[in-house]
């Protein structure tokens, strides 16, 4: 096997590869990329829950496959000069020498007759999305995965059919917020499985439609696997095999208590009496009453902090509310629209929080804090 390629080209595509593929796994190969050189370069990087190819024009002057350590690989690219020129050779079954200018580099390599591939699985469904589009829903409810797997089954997202099969809706949460997502359904989407995909698949495809430079995403769904094609980038991952629970019966019905706000100066006002909440209580009360909100944070070890804003509230008496500071960010920061509104009940319900002016395809639920 023998090629050139540029440096740019090429650390692009193993840069993906490198977030993949463990550092530390049972079986050597587990650690190595695939490469193989036909008409173009075909790259592969797996491990026992994902897949991705990518293809990589290249100058391909001896056709062959082998594999190589991609972590190390990705360092040698990442040191090399933007507009360096790379050639690549098979030396022999055990050797792969890179070379760009006067810098040569030996990894040892192993047989891709060995390389683990995932199985193929029957596609039910198949339709195209925008990049855009899928991005814009990954992104606004990836934050409300838990951090942990103890709860397998909220470990993603919950991407399925809604409203008698017209809307596609991603939803996620930690039992302590929830984000909602939802977006006309494509075209040929109809007969999809509802299907939870997981957390770290959720960043390998983020990482792939941030650096995509194609409109469309082919998005190919099963009962256990699914397949996002970006180009020449294919992502193939397995689902969470679980029951994501009724989502539907936490969204609030009745909360009449309603207040709209400017979203910057309220994210601006949060962070800043922020400094006085504490890791452990991390905690902020906020005080609506007529034309005016009052946020205040209190600890025996930071002391405290208050501030104030302007806002619309439709209810005369005063009313208290209390927050995990850093979810109420978390959430405030993923509203696009000027303006936000929030909607409570009571001080112990879960509140809603949404774009008041433009962001109607997406909704965020708080649970509060006791007090």
């Amino acid at each position: 096997m023998e090629f050139s390629v540029f440096r740019q080209v090429l650390v692009k595509s193993i840069a993906h590869m490198q977030s993949i593929v463990e550092r530390r796994a049972p079986l050597p190969i587990m650690m190595n990329v695939k490469i193989e050189a036909k008409d173009d370069l075909i790259i592969t990087a797996a491990n026992v829950d994902l897949e991705l190819v990518e293809r990589v024009k290249a100058d391909i002057t001896l056709p062959g496959k082998i594999t190589v350590p991609v972590h190390l690989l990705y360092d040698i690219l990442r040191k090399l000069p933007e507009e360096a020129e790379i050639k690549i050779r098979q030396a022999n079954e055990q050797q792969l020498i890179v070379s760009s200018g006067k810098a040569k580099f030996t990894l040892l390599t192993l047989s891709a007759d060995s390389f683990p591939t995932m199985s193929a699985a029957n596609m039910s469904a198949k339709f195209s999305m925008t990049t855009g589009g899928l991005a814009h829903m990954i992104d606004k409810t990836k934050f409300a995965i838990p951090g942990d797997d103890t709860r397998y089954n909220l470990a993603g997202i919950y991407l399925h059919l809604t409203a008698e099969g017209k809307t596609l809706t991603a939803v996620a949460t930690d039992s302590l917020r929830m984000a909602v997502c939802s977006a006309p359904a494509p075209a040929g989407s109809s007969n999809m499985p509802s299907v939870i995909l997981p957390r770290r698949s959720i960043g390998e495809l983020s990482k792939l439609l941030a650096d995509a430079d194609v409109d469309d995403v082919m998005v190919e769904l099963s009962e256990t696997k699914a397949r996002f094609t970006i180009g020449d980038a294919v992502l193939t991952t397995k689902l969470i095999d679980a029951q994501f629970p009724n989502y539907t019966i936490a969204i609030p019905k009745s909360n009449d208590k309603l207040a709209v706000f400017p979203k910057a100066q309220f994210v601006e006002m949060i962070d800043r009496v922020s400094v006085a909440s504490t890791e452990r209580t991390k905690s902020v009360v906020l005080n609506f009453s007529a034309g005016k909100l009052v946020a205040n944070t209190s600890t025996p070890e930071a002391g405290a902090a208050v501030e104030e804003m302007d806002v619309e509230y439709n209810n005369d008496e005063q009313f208290q509310i209390v927050f995990n500071v850093r979810f109420l960010l978390d959430i405030a920061t993923q509203i696009d629209a000027d303006k936000m509104q929030i909607s409570m009940m009571d001080s112990l319900s879960p509140t809603i929080l949404q774009g008041k002016e433009k962001e109607n395809d997406c909704f965020f639920i708080l649970m509060p804090q006791k007090v």
